[in-house]
């Protein structure tokens, strides 16, 4: 037995993997840190109970860049500074629809205008209902049966997916790409089912594309959708009474919001990791996608505590207007293109704040394959996987430029449950699972940041 315990220190002497390498207790004390701190639950808390609504030109928008500016500047980070850009944008007073059965009698049904739907007459519009499941059915229908109804999108979920961002991809060009055909077919308005795997009576909002061609576009609630697809089919006189109120405005100016530190040995050498700071006029969001803000605030928080020395400039960007028309990210960009911005990574948070999965990688195979060497010390926090796959929305322009973009990844199976509806609410955050989070994406950037990825 006392041969057993001299040969202890020898067999570890040997197989140094088998004790704790200086990276991995670095990292630990990235989670100490993280688990035990409360800054970015309460600045969600914040950012959902004072702006929620926040889309691109509401005031709302600009409270939620001041909040967070706020935040930046009491953490005392190197540089905190909006930079200007100019967009469209939109905005939704009110929407309405009404079932109208063959006998005239009403039922208010949810509903939540799609961006950027255009008005209605004042008193609204009143019109037969084609139901249709997919595009080609529109298409194959034409302007002679279409024209001045209200065609209604009514294709279900597949629940048989078990990634939900498959299940999100398989169904959303009927919200996408469905009003726009519906008015080159002469349709007066679209209803779309509302684009999740939930049966309640939230309605999910999202964008729309229009050609020359703007009509009213609204989404139901999924109960409801089935609610008239059953009235349409037993009552055929049945109508839809639709009302939208909004607007759209030309060229305002916005901001994306961005905080540094800076690097001790590259300090024009830049990793990004960021967020989109707009919201839905309907929604408080929270998960989509004010915890991707708060996380990545977070993680210049833990480099500032931890007295981590980055050796290159650590920039969090809170990108404004990824729901709509995507400016900000756009915006960001041509800036970094123009300045000649040296940007080594980016990472993007837009999964929400759910259990922590994975990291997707868009670059290269042999960056995808240096990066997925950082997975066995991400493990034990919830990471079984760093692969390649998609970046994100507000980052994406930056492809163009050959630099390595990454997502951070949850578990996906609530996630639509609350999207783009009045049911991302700070209420569904678990305090727990946002800070591992944090944790997570600081960690990804601390050893990127101390090995780089050439």
């Amino acid at each position: 037995m006392k041969r057993l315990f001299l040969l202890i220190p020898i067999v570890f002497i040997c197989f140094p993997g088998l004790s704790q390498s200086p990276d991995s207790l670095l990292i630990r004390k990235i989670f100490d840190n993280a688990l035990n701190n409360r800054d970015a639950y309460n600045n969600l808390r914040q950012l959902c109970g004072e702006t929620p609504g926040r889309l691109v030109g509401s005031d709302a928008s600009i409270e939620a860049l001041k909040i967070m500016k706020n935040y930046f500047e009491q953490m005392r980070a190197d540089k905190v500074y909006l930079q200007e850009f100019t967009t469209d944008a939109w905005m939704c007073d009110s929407a309405s629809v009404f079932l109208v059965s063959g006998t005239g009698k009403l039922k208010l049904l949810h509903c939540d205008a799609l961006g950027p739907s255009s008005s209605t007459p004042e008193m609204g519009i009143t019109a037969q209902v084609v139901e249709v499941h997919s595009l080609d059915e529109v298409k194959k229908l034409g302007k002679e049966a279409l024209e001045s109804k209200i065609v209604f999108y009514n294709r279900p979920w597949d629940n048989s997916f078990i990634n939900t961002f498959y299940g999100y991809g398989n169904m959303v060009d009927q919200r996408g790409r469905g009003p726009a055909l519906a008015a080159e077919c002469g349709a007066a308005a679209v209803v779309v089912r509302s684009v999740t795997n939930s049966l309640d009576y939230y309605p999910h909002t999202g964008s729309t594309r229009f050609g020359e061609v703007k009509i009213p576009a609204v989404a139901i609630s999924t109960l409801d959708a089935d609610l008239l697809s059953k009235t349409l089919e037993n009552d055929p006189g049945a109508k839809i009474n639709l009302f939208v109120e909004a607007k759209d405005l030309k060229q305002i100016t916005s901001y994306n919001l961005i905080a540094e530190i800076t690097g001790t040995e590259f300090p024009d050498e830049y990793i990004v990791v960021g967020g989109h700071i707009d919201a839905w006029h309907n929604t408080q969001g929270a998960h989509d996608d004010g915890a991707g803000c708060v996380m990545s605030a977070d993680v210049l928080r833990l480099f500032k505590d931890l007295n981590i020395r980055n050796k290159r400039t650590l920039r969090a960007v809170m990108f404004m207007d990824e729901e709509l028309y995507q400016s900000g990210g756009v915006a960001y960009a041509e800036s970094v293109k123009e300045k000649g911005e040296k940007h080594l990574f980016a990472l993007e948070s837009d999964g929400g704040a759910f259990t922590p999965r994975y990291f997707t990688v868009s670059a290269n195979p042999e960056v995808v394959a240096t990066l997925a060497k950082f997975q066995p010390l991400l493990h034990p926090y919830g990471i079984d996987e760093i692969k390649a796959g998609w970046g994100g929305v507000d980052i994406g322009p930056l492809k163009d430029q050959g630099i390595p973009l990454a997502g951070y990844g949850t578990d996906s199976q609530r996630y639509f449950d609350m999207h783009h509806s009045p049911n991302d609410s700070f209420d569904k955050i678990n305090l727990r699972e946002l800070q591992l989070g944090c944790g997570n994406m600081a960690a990804f950037i601390y050893l990127i940041d101390k090995y780089g990825i050439e």
